[in-house]
């Protein structure tokens, strides 16, 4: 399985939240399921960072180095409590860079 440019859906947001994980920020549309310009950018940085092919697709290297296992055709997952737990936190980690960026306002304010 191939995540790219136009994709959408509960792997994207996976990735999405994958992603802020670990620090590379989608500023603009944040985690929205959708695969467009800023994570393929996002992705490409990735990409760099884990030494990968720097193509912008989300391929099973990558999302194996990332975590995130892709269920087998066949298999049935709960896709409810999945898509819970990844909306849940991605809403957690985007609580956490507002109030990071809050801060760092005050700061330097």
């Amino acid at each position: 399985m191939i995540l790219r440019n136009g994709d959408s859906g509960q792997l994207v947001i996976q990735l999405q939240v994958r992603l802020q994980e670990m620090g590379i920020p989608l500023p603009e549309y944040g985690i929205d399921g959708k695969f467009g310009p800023e994570t393929q950018s996002a992705v490409l940085q990735a990409q760099r960072w884990l030494s990968l092919p720097a193509t912008g697709e989300a391929d099973k290297q990558l999302l194996s180095k990332l975590g995130i296992s892709i269920t087998p055709s066949g298999m049935k997952a709960n896709k409810s409590t999945i898509l819970t737990k990844t909306i849940l936190t991605g809403i957690a980690i985007g609580a956490l860079l507002v109030i990071s960026k809050k801060m760092r306002s005050r700061l330097n304010g």
